[in-house]
């Protein structure tokens, strides 16, 4: 098998938007009028640009399409950067990077009556001065609030201990902070290989990234197959990800099954933000 690595930088100006949301729910049969669905809170991400010193708002909107009451807690988990610099764990909204204790949240409570929809409203409020001028984040929980039912002891023996467990939804969405000198971000790509099928897994192409400046990047990449016997070109689907400075991250495609066995030369695409310049790696392997 040969493995070539050429990383790259190319010029060019691209232009994406893209519209994310997410839902939850298990469908279930009702009337014509009210088709039950589930909760969905939608957008997933928020991505903030606030200048220190400055305030700025955007939403949340919850909907319950379910036929029952349901009430909504929203609390935050603030996370950074673990021994090996990849991983994510709790720390206290004292950390550095931590966002929370600069955002209120309107309403925290969310009572939703059955088919109802309400919005929380998320406001950052930085202070001023150039050391809130850095990348920040958290991610806002929103928890169902169940009321225990009452235990019944199986017996009358005063020694008898009762025990239950209260099952709910929950809901992540991210919280972004990009202040405007951190815009421009960069991240690069460290390097790229071919992984031959597992017990688990399919044939893969293995990227790593690093985010070497000051700001979370909002990345997207795609990666380009052609047949060096053939010449037959196909793209496979564009992804997305967000990464945090001096993060690395493993991203993984996995080939489609009904790729032709052969030789191939493939190369990823990194789009990261910066409107003159991609990141780009090519690989040859053999399909056996």
């Amino acid at each position: 098998m040969l493995q070539k690595i050429i990383l790259m930088s190319l010029a060019c100006i691209m232009q994406i938007t893209l519209s994310i949301a997410q839902g939850t729910g298990n469908p279930t049969s009702g009337n014509q009028n009210e088709i039950e669905t589930g909760v969905s809170v939608s957008p997933s991400t928020l991505r903030f640009n606030t200048k220190p010193g400055t305030t700025q708002t955007k939403t949340i909107k919850i909907t319950n399409d379910t036929k029952k009451k349901i009430t909504y807690q929203v609390t935050f988990q603030d996370y950074g950067l673990g021994q090996d610099g990849q991983q994510d764990v709790g720390v206290k909204s004292d950390y550095r990077n931590a966002l929370s204790k600069y955002v209120v949240v309107s309403p925290t409570l969310i009572e939703l009556k059955p088919y109802e929809a309400k919005t929380i409203s998320v406001t950052l409020d930085i202070p001023p001065g150039d050391i809130y001028a850095i990348a920040m984040w958290t991610t806002l929980i929103i928890d169902q609030v169940i009321e225990r039912p009452k235990l019944q002891a199986p017996n009358t023996n005063i020694n008898t201990m009762g025990m239950g467990i209260s099952a709910g939804m929950s809901f992540g969405v991210n919280v972004f902070q990009n202040p405007p000198n951190v815009a421009v971000n960069s991240v690069e790509i460290q390097s790229m290989k071919y992984v031959k099928a597992g017990p688990k897994n399919g044939n893969t192409l293995v990227m790593k990234a690093k985010n070497t400046g000051d700001g979370i990047g909002y990345c997207l990449y795609y990666i380009e197959l052609t047949s060096i016997l053939t010449g037959r070109q196909s793209k496979l689907k564009v992804k997305q990800f967000s990464i945090f400075p001096g993060y690395e991250k493993e991203l993984r495609f996995e080939l489609p099954k009904e790729l032709e066995k052969g030789k191939y030369s493939a190369m990823a695409v990194l789009d990261f933000g910066n409107k003159d310049e991609l990141q780009t790696a090519e690989i040859e392997f053999t399909l056996e």
